[in-house]
């Protein structure tokens, strides 16, 4: 019984995703820098390395910063904690950037020829918040932003971005451009997490009564 209550505590905790509130540290980047881009990592209240990707060309932060940061599952259209919620069109954008994110699902980090795809698609994320990134973008990074905004014209059939979360820094107009970037994660989806939980106690259960 203290198993299985220990099992439903934990996937409580998972599928709540740490909304609301949350402590926020930066782990580190890939080996060249901030600027390989996905995946930065991070742990969120002193817990496992989360994997999580920058939309936030302009601002700063270090391996070792913490910052307290707002959750936002990006499925639930609420943009009111979310940096760049004043932007023209700041849903669709946000959804833009959030496919982007999903595409390292289905994309390898390397193609054959041994270049960083991922690099690629973040670059096209930040570019979408930020239009001082354009001129900087490869033509690839440029067929990722294009892509984007080809999905965001068809209405993204069949994405589900409750995949998507976004830790904002509870600071979140904050001008100082020394302090904490907006990230975005992918999140397991309730159905995954029920799964987990299935699977877990019939584990628990055939152990028992081996």
């Amino acid at each position: 019984m203290r198993q299985l209550i220990l099992v439903v505590g934990l996937l409580t905790m998972a599928a709540s995703v740490c909304a609301g509130s949350a402590t926020v540290e930066l782990q580190g980047f890939q080996p060249s820098g901030w600027q390989v881009g996905y995946p930065y990592s991070i742990t969120v209240n002193s817990g496992s390395f989360t994997a999580v990707m920058c939309d936030d060309y302009a601002h700063g932060g270090e391996p070792g910063d913490r910052w307290q940061a707002n959750f936002t599952n990006l499925g639930t259209a609420d943009l009111s904690q979310l940096r760049f919620n004043q932007l023209p069109g700041a849903s669709t954008l946000y959804d833009e950037a959030g496919w982007l994110l999903l595409q390292t699902l289905v994309t390898p980090q390397y193609d054959v020829n041994g270049h960083n795809q991922w690099t690629d698609i973040n670059w096209a994320a930040w570019a979408i918040f930020d239009s001082s990134v354009l001129p900087l973008l490869t033509p690839k990074q440029e067929d990722w932003l294009d892509a984007a905004q080809t999905e965001a014209s068809n209405g993204f059939p069949g994405v589900n971005f409750h995949q998507v979360g976004i830790y904002t820094p509870a600071d979140q107009y904050d001008s100082n451009l020394n302090n904490p970037q907006e990230l975005m994660t992918i999140v397991p989806e309730p159905s995954t997490v029920a799964l987990l939980g299935v699977g877990i106690i019939g584990i628990l259960r055939s152990k028992r009564f081996c």
